[in-house]
Protein backbone atom coordinates (compact mmCIF):
# COMPACT_ATOMS: atom_id res chain seq x y z
CA UNK A 1 0.00 0.00 0.00
CA UNK A 2 1.18 3.24 -0.88
CA UNK A 3 -0.40 6.66 0.24
CA UNK A 4 -0.22 10.07 -2.29
CA UNK A 5 -1.06 13.35 -1.42
CA UNK A 6 -1.97 15.55 -4.39
CA UNK A 7 -1.80 19.34 -4.74
CA UNK A 8 -4.85 21.40 -5.34
CA UNK A 9 -3.41 22.22 -8.98
CA UNK A 10 -3.86 18.40 -9.33
CA UNK A 11 -7.41 18.28 -8.94
CA UNK A 12 -10.24 18.53 -11.73
CA UNK A 13 -12.94 21.24 -11.82
CA UNK A 14 -15.24 18.18 -10.53
CA UNK A 15 -13.07 17.52 -8.08
CA UNK A 16 -12.82 20.90 -6.43
CA UNK A 17 -16.48 21.25 -6.63
CA UNK A 18 -16.37 17.96 -4.40
CA UNK A 19 -14.16 19.06 -2.03
CA UNK A 20 -16.01 22.41 -1.66
CA UNK A 21 -19.15 20.62 -1.14
CA UNK A 22 -17.87 17.83 1.18
CA UNK A 23 -16.47 20.98 3.37
CA UNK A 24 -20.11 22.59 2.98
CA UNK A 25 -21.47 19.86 4.62
CA UNK A 26 -18.79 18.89 7.19
CA UNK A 27 -19.46 23.04 8.53
CA UNK A 28 -23.22 21.98 7.88
CA UNK A 29 -22.53 18.78 10.88
CA UNK A 30 -20.60 21.28 12.86
CA UNK A 31 -23.33 23.83 13.06
CA UNK A 32 -25.88 21.19 13.87
CA UNK A 33 -24.32 19.44 16.44
CA UNK A 34 -23.33 22.65 18.43
CA UNK A 35 -26.85 23.20 18.19
CA UNK A 36 -27.80 19.47 19.80
CA UNK A 37 -24.94 20.12 22.43
CA UNK A 38 -26.07 24.01 23.07
CA UNK A 39 -29.97 22.63 23.71
CA UNK A 40 -28.58 19.82 26.39
CA UNK A 41 -31.48 17.23 25.31
CA UNK A 42 -29.72 14.54 26.65
CA UNK A 43 -29.69 16.24 30.07
CA UNK A 44 -26.32 14.62 31.83
CA UNK A 45 -25.93 11.84 29.65
CA UNK A 46 -25.48 15.26 26.73
CA UNK A 47 -22.61 13.74 24.01
CA UNK A 48 -20.26 16.14 23.03
CA UNK A 49 -20.85 15.50 18.93
CA UNK A 50 -18.40 18.07 18.07
CA UNK A 51 -15.13 15.46 19.10
CA UNK A 52 -15.95 12.88 17.26
CA UNK A 53 -17.03 14.81 14.31
CA UNK A 54 -13.24 16.23 14.63
CA UNK A 55 -11.74 12.70 15.08
CA UNK A 56 -13.71 11.23 12.09
CA UNK A 57 -13.04 14.06 9.49
CA UNK A 58 -8.91 13.39 10.35
CA UNK A 59 -8.99 10.34 9.53
CA UNK A 60 -10.53 10.72 5.98
CA UNK A 61 -8.18 14.67 5.60
CA UNK A 62 -4.85 16.21 5.80
CA UNK A 63 -2.97 17.51 8.58
CA UNK A 64 -3.62 21.00 8.06
CA UNK A 65 -7.19 20.69 7.12
CA UNK A 66 -7.50 18.60 10.44
CA UNK A 67 -5.92 21.22 12.88
CA UNK A 68 -8.10 23.80 11.24
CA UNK A 69 -11.58 21.88 11.13
CA UNK A 70 -10.78 20.60 14.80
CA UNK A 71 -9.51 24.12 15.91
CA UNK A 72 -13.06 25.16 14.69
CA UNK A 73 -14.85 22.15 16.59
CA UNK A 74 -12.87 22.75 19.81
CA UNK A 75 -13.79 26.43 19.91
CA UNK A 76 -17.44 26.14 19.51
CA UNK A 77 -17.14 22.98 22.20
CA UNK A 78 -15.65 26.51 24.08
CA UNK A 79 -18.66 28.61 23.47
CA UNK A 80 -21.69 25.56 24.48
CA UNK A 81 -19.96 24.77 27.54
CA UNK A 82 -18.79 28.42 28.75
CA UNK A 83 -14.95 26.64 28.73
CA UNK A 84 -11.88 29.15 28.71
CA UNK A 85 -11.99 30.34 24.74
CA UNK A 86 -9.27 27.57 23.02
CA UNK A 87 -9.65 24.84 26.13
CA UNK A 88 -10.98 22.50 23.85
CA UNK A 89 -9.31 23.62 20.70
CA UNK A 90 -6.09 22.79 22.04
CA UNK A 91 -6.31 19.05 22.94
CA UNK A 92 -8.28 18.48 19.95
CA UNK A 93 -6.16 19.87 17.84
CA UNK A 94 -2.93 17.50 19.02
CA UNK A 95 -5.14 14.55 18.61
CA UNK A 96 -6.54 15.54 15.29
CA UNK A 97 -2.89 15.92 13.57
CA UNK A 98 -1.56 13.11 15.29
CA UNK A 99 -4.72 11.00 13.80
CA UNK A 100 -4.07 12.20 10.23
CA UNK A 101 -0.49 11.52 10.38
CA UNK A 102 -1.06 7.68 11.78
CA UNK A 103 -3.66 7.01 9.00
CA UNK A 104 -0.99 8.68 6.68
CA UNK A 105 2.19 6.68 7.88
CA UNK A 106 0.82 3.41 9.75
CA UNK A 107 -3.05 2.97 10.56
CA UNK A 108 -5.84 2.11 8.10
CA UNK A 109 -8.99 3.83 8.41
CA UNK A 110 -11.55 1.46 9.72
CA UNK A 111 -14.07 1.88 12.66
CA UNK A 112 -11.89 0.05 15.05
CA UNK A 113 -9.13 2.30 14.43
CA UNK A 114 -11.35 5.40 14.33
CA UNK A 115 -12.79 4.32 18.03
CA UNK A 116 -9.25 4.13 19.32
CA UNK A 117 -8.77 7.66 18.02
CA UNK A 118 -12.07 8.66 19.32
CA UNK A 119 -11.53 7.30 22.71
CA UNK A 120 -7.84 9.15 23.21
CA UNK A 121 -9.35 12.61 22.15
CA UNK A 122 -12.73 11.91 24.69
CA UNK A 123 -10.14 11.09 27.33
CA UNK A 124 -7.94 13.70 26.99
CA UNK A 125 -10.36 16.26 26.04
CA UNK A 126 -12.04 15.26 29.72
CA UNK A 127 -9.71 15.02 31.87
CA UNK A 128 -7.86 18.07 31.12
CA UNK A 129 -11.51 19.32 31.65
CA UNK A 130 -11.35 17.33 35.12
CA UNK A 131 -8.16 18.57 35.89
CA UNK A 132 -7.84 22.26 35.18
CA UNK A 133 -11.55 23.38 35.91
CA UNK A 134 -12.03 21.20 38.75
CA UNK A 135 -9.46 19.78 40.50
CA UNK A 136 -7.06 22.57 39.91
CA UNK A 137 -9.88 24.65 41.50
CA UNK A 138 -10.69 23.24 44.83
CA UNK A 139 -14.05 23.16 43.07
CA UNK A 140 -16.14 21.63 46.12
CA UNK A 141 -18.20 18.44 45.44
CA UNK A 142 -15.50 17.77 42.63
CA UNK A 143 -16.05 13.97 42.85
CA UNK A 144 -19.83 14.14 42.99
CA UNK A 145 -19.72 16.27 39.63
CA UNK A 146 -17.05 13.78 38.45
CA UNK A 147 -19.41 10.57 38.62
CA UNK A 148 -22.42 12.50 37.73
CA UNK A 149 -21.74 14.84 35.11
CA UNK A 150 -18.07 14.36 33.57
CA UNK A 151 -18.31 10.45 32.84
CA UNK A 152 -21.65 10.02 31.72
CA UNK A 153 -21.26 13.38 29.54
CA UNK A 154 -17.90 11.33 28.20
CA UNK A 155 -19.43 7.75 27.51
CA UNK A 156 -22.21 9.06 26.07
CA UNK A 157 -19.51 11.07 23.88
CA UNK A 158 -17.98 7.52 22.74
CA UNK A 159 -21.46 5.65 22.24
CA UNK A 160 -22.23 8.18 19.55
CA UNK A 161 -18.79 8.20 17.76
CA UNK A 162 -19.93 5.04 15.77
CA UNK A 163 -22.87 6.77 14.16
CA UNK A 164 -21.14 10.20 13.87
CA UNK A 165 -18.18 8.34 11.67
CA UNK A 166 -20.61 6.58 9.88
CA UNK A 167 -22.15 9.99 8.70
CA UNK A 168 -18.49 11.16 7.85
CA UNK A 169 -17.83 7.97 6.02
CA UNK A 170 -20.81 8.38 3.75
CA UNK A 171 -19.80 12.19 2.85
CA UNK A 172 -16.26 11.05 2.09
CA UNK A 173 -17.06 8.14 -0.36
CA UNK A 174 -20.00 10.08 -1.90
CA UNK A 175 -17.60 13.33 -2.55
CA UNK A 176 -14.37 11.54 -2.76
CA UNK A 177 -11.53 12.83 -4.05
CA UNK A 178 -7.52 12.10 -4.86
CA UNK A 179 -6.05 15.01 -2.95
CA UNK A 180 -5.84 13.45 0.16
CA UNK A 181 -4.86 10.10 1.75
CA UNK A 182 -5.41 8.48 -1.32
CA UNK A 183 -5.12 4.77 -1.01
CA UNK A 184 -3.75 2.43 -3.77
CA UNK A 185 -1.84 -1.09 -4.45
CA UNK A 186 0.95 -1.43 -7.08
CA UNK A 187 1.51 -5.23 -7.34
CA UNK A 188 2.06 -5.54 -11.01
CA UNK A 189 4.81 -2.35 -10.95
CA UNK A 190 6.55 -3.71 -7.53
CA UNK A 191 6.65 -7.56 -9.40
CA UNK A 192 8.30 -6.53 -12.43
CA UNK A 193 10.76 -4.41 -10.53
CA UNK A 194 11.64 -7.36 -8.70
CA UNK A 195 11.73 -9.05 -11.82
CA UNK A 196 14.50 -7.23 -13.09
CA UNK A 197 16.23 -7.05 -10.00
CA UNK A 198 16.28 -10.79 -10.42
CA UNK A 199 17.25 -10.72 -13.96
Amino acid sequence: MKYRVAGAEELSRTEKRYRFAKWCIFALMLIIFYVIMRVGIFGAWQPVLLIPLAAAVSMYEEELSSCIFALFCGLMTDIAFDFVFGFSAVWLMAVCVAASLLVRNLIRVNMFNYCAVAAAAILLEFSMDWLFNIVIWNIPKGEHILFASIIPTAAATFIFSPAVYWLVRTVENRLRTDDVNAVYDEPAADNDGEQGEEA
